[in-house]
């Protein structure tokens, strides 16, 4: 069995869905967290400088969307078919597209 670790800070973010996705599978995950103040100790180890990272086995995974799908194959729930795949894939991008338009708002200071 694989050993997985989820890297992002202390929010939901762009790695809830990762999160959604172990939950929905019933997969144990090391979720490692830190607050804001505590990230430049950990930029430097994470590929690409930036985070979520899903370490699998030792191997680190950059970029949000590639982990949600490659954790979505792991456990049977990116579709049976391409079709199914590219309908769960919509549902993604769908998500990442609301995010984009959600995120400037919610950071926007009154």
């Amino acid at each position: 069995m694989s050993n997985y670790k989820l890297y992002y800070g202390n929010a939901r973010g762009r790695a809830e869905i990762t999160r959604l996705i172990f939950a929905q599978a019933g997969q144990k995950f090391e979720d490692l967290r830190w607050e804001q103040d505590e990230w430049p100790r950990y930029k430097a180890e994470m590929p690409l400088g930036q985070v979520p990272v899903l370490e699998v086995d030792g191997t680190k995974i950059p970029q949000s969307i590639s982990i949600a799908r490659f954790v979505a194959k792991q456990f049977n729930l990116a579709g049976r078919d391409n079709l199914e795949q590219a309908k769960v894939d919509s549902v993604v991008d769908t998500i990442v597209d609301l995010m984009e338009k959600i995120i400037p708002v919610m950071l926007e200071k009154d």
